[in-house]
């Protein structure tokens, strides 16, 4: 008996022909391009570090990537443009030391109000389904976005 296409479970594998298999990359390779390319995005985007003015180095996860799917390729909402230095100090705030990172993460708030921590609170919980098609979707779309 023959099963249909939507009643297979996913494979790593798709057939082709008969008597040839393409492997497809696994989904941890898949995220991984799509964080790469995200922070290629911010670097075109944005030129300078929102805290302090020096040049971007680096686009600083709002909401951690671990803590919230839906928001982790959302460069308007969640990406904070910042140079080593402030991602650093931001980072010290949830290790052992606090120097300098309250003072990051206010003029962050300061500058995009209270009106986006609010929201970004509230969309943190949000649930986004992860599998091959949004990496790959999200992938596209960042490809675009970086590319034109």
């Amino acid at each position: 008996m023959k099963r249909t296409a939507w009643l297979r479970k996913p494979s790593q594998t798709v057939k082709t022909a008969p008597s040839k298999r393409v492997k497809l990359p696994k989904l941890s390779l898949l995220k991984r391009k799509a964080d790469a390319l995200l922070q290629q995005l911010n670097s075109k985007l944005n030129k300078n570090c929102e805290s302090c003015g020096m040049p971007c180095q680096v686009g600083h996860h709002w909401i951690e990537k671990s803590r919230c799917n839906y928001l982790r390729y959302n460069l308007e909402e969640n990406i904070i443009p910042l140079c080593n230095s402030c991602h650093s100090k931001i980072h010290n705030i949830f290790g052992n030391s606090v120097v300098g990172g309250v003072d990051v993460a206010m003029l962050i708030i300061n500058k995009r109000g209270q009106e986006w921590k609010n929201k970004m609170d509230k969309l943190q919980p949000t649930y986004q389904k992860v599998d091959r098609f949004y990496y790959e979707s999200t992938i596209l779309r960042l490809e675009k976005d970086l590319f034109t």
